[in-house]
């Protein structure tokens, strides 16, 4: 996804055994700009699910940590503790074997072919980490991990029948 330098994968590690530690799944984070504010985006999760209080309980940990290393962000930032939710974000290859037969989007760096958003079903991963993605139109396309920039799940709704 996106590349993170030693430093910052440093600190997701130390972030990821702080929230293993208080017994929550430790889905991912990311560092986003969004309209002119840094934010610090960590996503956790339990077999049971996540409520508000477990997203306090973690907010609080992790920033108690995060107020000695703050120079890593630059100054000032905001920290959001959530739950993935039903369009959950993929940060590792391990979450895209997960959802093999998952319709996803996928954001690229770079094109692939001449395009950079994709929506479609995994297929599958490939030994070199390429993601087979099965398209709409019936077509199929190999993604790079390293290309991916942002992946999310697509919500399935279940009409009843």
């Amino acid at each position: 996804m996106q590349r993170k330098n030693d430093e910052l994968m440093s600190i997701e590690n130390e972030i990821r055994e702080i929230i293993e530690g208080l017994g929550y799944d430790f889905v991912g984070m990311e560092l986003v700009h969004e309209q002119g504010r840094m934010i610090l985006r960590i996503y956790i999760n339990t077999p049971g699910g996540i409520n508000v209080k477990d997203c306090e309980t973690v907010s609080r940990k992790v920033d108690k940590f995060l107020d000695s290393r703050e120079e890593i962000f630059g100054g000032r930032y905001y920290l959001e503790v959530s739950s993935p939710g039903l369009d959950a974000p993929l940060f590792y290859i391990k979450d895209f074997k997960n959802y093999v037969g998952k319709t996803v989007r996928i954001k690229t760096h770079d094109p692939v072919g001449s395009r950079r958003n994709f929506k479609g079903k995994i297929i599958e991963i490939l030994s070199n980490n390429d993601i087979k993605l099965g398209l709409d139109d019936g077509t199929e396309i190999l993604i790079p991990f390293q290309n991916i920039s942002k992946a999310r799940l697509v919500p399935e709704i279940d009409d009843g029948e």
